[in-house]
């Protein structure tokens, strides 16, 4: 049977470098069906890519190819007997970064917010009470990232003017997804700033 892995697992990543082998102790970012995002957490001189690699998982080392590094993030070939599992795909880190939000097609006014945690699937964050309900579609602006987001749970706030939403992020584009990628590995690496 196949082991499973999940966003937010550690494992070490085994790679070659221009100067040799190195180990990375990475957290899994991101999981697609043909490739894994891995966070090394620092800016080290990261994989060649194309090369092979491996990485440590559960007792097993598992093949794979370095398809690209960028940043702190190494993005490598999925294994075929590794499974994902698909509940949550992206870790969720603690932050709390401004953003502002809105009703989706410019409807209503712009609202602030403070953003609680951030993945590539979603965020929570915190804003004014303007009455939104789960399905809601929001146009959501993070430092200079914007996507559509839709409003998956609405919780009271201990202040009564306010309110935490659980949001789901449409389909996002390349330049979307590397910046939160970014953002994300600054987050990890104590950096709270937008990229």
């Amino acid at each position: 049977m196949p082991a499973t892995l999940i966003a937010g697992t550690e494992l070490t990543l085994i790679g070659a470098t221009r100067r040799g082998a190195r180990r990375y102790r990475s957290v899994v970012a991101d999981i697609h069906h043909d490739r894994i995002v891995l966070d090394t957490g620092s800016h080290e001189v990261l994989p060649t890519s194309g090369s092979s690699a491996s990485f440590l998982h559960q007792g097993r080392v598992y093949d794979c190819s370095v398809v690209r590094g960028h940043g702190t993030t190494v993005t490598v070939s999925r294994p075929d007997d590794l499974d994902a599992a698909d509940q949550r795909n992206s870790r969720r880190v603690a932050t709390s970064l401004p953003a502002s939000v809105r009703r989706s097609l410019l409807r209503g006014d712009v609202h602030a917010a403070q953003v609680a945690d951030l993945s590539l699937g979603g965020t929570r964050l915190v804003t004014e009470d303007a009455g939104y309900t789960a399905g809601d579609e929001l146009d959501l602006r993070m430092g200079s990232i914007a996507v559509l987001a839709t409003v998956r749970h609405v919780m009271p706030h201990e202040h009564h003017r306010l309110c935490v939403l659980g949001m789901a992020f449409a389909p996002l584009g390349d330049d979307q997804r590397w910046h939160l990628l970014e953002t994300l590995g600054s987050l990890r690496a104590g950096i709270h700033r937008w990229r």
